[in-house]
């Protein structure tokens, strides 16, 4: 039987567009608090890289982020860190915890018809309680047959959910916007890989696909129902 394992963020729902918004905020804090713009930007990408791996994508990790930011930022410079200064940094970077979930466009629409057909699976990563309420407030838990929420993707996590649920490689595909984090792993495991690029993506998850051969790209979540459309004994049962 045709199974999709959806990615969540950035897939069903907008994400990163937030933590976008809110580094914007941060940057020009930084900015406004003396700081170079490039060595605003350059700080926070070295901080990000080894920040990540160890503390993962919750959003708790990534207000910690931003406060460890100013220290290096103000470590490089030789000024002094200023608690009022901390304080804000850490009110800007909490605003990413109550963040609304906003669909993206066609997931409404399209995931009931794919529950028809299909063995619909999510997987995604970061804190637990954090990505089960955003599926529980998104209204998409009861398509799905199974979710799991893991600390990072990687093809073990791919393959450990082949040998789980018994499925068929020739018949799963991996749907999502990373290609670090979905479209590799699904091309290391030797399933298909469907990869619906983000508007606003995160530069952590941004790398070469490993066989642009092997992958469907396709721009709208709805294009779904026409890469795995219908099957045709249950139009003629409808």
């Amino acid at each position: 039987m045709l199974t999709l394992i959806l990615d969540a963020d950035d897939t069903l729902w907008d994400n990163n567009v937030f933590y976008q918004e809110v580094l914007d905020a941060f940057h020009q804090r930084m900015v406004d608090a003396g700081f170079a713009p490039d060595e605003v930007q350059q700080t926070y990408a070295d901080v990000e890289r080894r920040h990540v791996p160890v503390a993962g994508y919750s959003p708790q990790a990534f207000v910690r982020c931003l406060a460890l930011v100013y220290r290096e930022l103000c470590r490089r410079s030789g000024r002094p860190l200023l608690p009022a200064v901390e304080t804000e940094v850490e009110a800007i970077g909490q605003r990413v915890l109550a963040y609304p979930i906003h669909l993206l466009a066609g997931v409404a629409e399209t995931l009931p018809r794919l529950h028809c057909y299909c063995r619909l699976l999510l997987l995604t990563k970061g804190d637990p309680h954090v990505q089960l309420d955003k599926l529980e407030r998104s209204g998409l838990a009861p398509y799905f047959e199974a979710v799991q929420v893991v600390p990072e993707k990687g093809p073990q996590v791919l393959q450990e959910m082949l040998d789980r649920y018994g499925l068929d490689p020739r018949q799963t595909w991996m749907v999502g916007n990373s290609p670090r984090s979905d479209v590799n792993p699904a091309l290391a495991v030797g399933i298909g890989a469907v990869y619906i690029p983000y508007a606003v993506p995160w530069a952590f998850e941004v790398e070469p696909i490993a066989d642009s051969a092997r992958v469907l790209t396709v721009q709208r979540f709805s294009d779904l129902l026409r890469l795995f459309p219908e099957p045709p004994n249950m139009k003629e049962e409808s």
